[in-house]
């Protein structure tokens, strides 16, 4: 699930994680500039998704449920890598942000390649609408952020011939959160690679 330039999700990284294989997500800009939580929804790629985020400036903590208990999807934009934190939080795996030696955005920041079309608001929330652009993985898409950077919306299809995803924040709060939300498991153990879509993550690692 990585975008050749960087793109990653905002937040939607744990929107697109229910789409198996390579997929296109938005491009990962600062993270977040204000502490916050909300609730997400995910919709029209199979049953309706729906999960709680955690925001603090340059990290963001997206829990989702499962059959298996749970999937945790920490996004650490301050140190350009994501951890998906599984079931027990004996095993993760991880992703980058962005290339390796790239310098971290400033939190709030847009990420390079997103295009401004208009002011809206999300749920009573104002937020800029941005378009980013097609690649290889994915035919573009739109974002919708808020003043502090906090993806608030975002409509896109993961590959070629998918159909839209629509990733939604509501009832959001702005309040600092508790820095270990942001944080590994202690003990965790790094997988190699993520488990195949549809196969039960393991609940610990020897």
């Amino acid at each position: 699930m990585r975008h050749p330039s960087s793109f990653l999700a905002l937040a939607v990284l744990a929107a697109f994680a229910a789409a198996p294989g390579r997929a296109q997500t938005p491009p990962a800009g600062g993270g977040p500039a204000a502490g916050y939580s909300a609730d997400f929804k995910v919709q029209n790629y199979g049953p309706k998704l729906r999960g709680r985020v955690y925001g603090a400036p340059g990290k963001e903590r997206r829990e989702t449920p499962d059959p298996w208990g749970g999937t945790t999807l920490i996004l650490r934009y301050d140190l350009g890598v994501a951890w998906t934190v599984y079931p027990g939080g004996g095993a993760f795996a991880e992703f980058p942000l962005r290339p390796p030696g790239a310098p971290a955005p400033a939190p709030g920041s847009p990420a390079p390649g997103l295009m401004p079309i208009e002011n809206d608001d999300i749920n009573d929330v104002p937020a800029t609408k941005y378009a980013f652009p097609a690649t290889a993985t994915g035919p573009g898409g739109y974002v919708w952020l808020s003043a502090e950077g906090i993806a608030l919306r975002i409509d896109a299809r993961p590959r070629p011939g998918d159909p839209e995803i629509r990733f939604e924040l509501d009832n959001l709060r702005y309040a600092p959160q508790n820095p270990a939300l942001f944080e590994l498991p202690p003990g965790a153990r790094r997988l190699h690679s993520a488990p195949a879509a549809g196969v039960a993550p393991p609940q610990r690692v020897p």
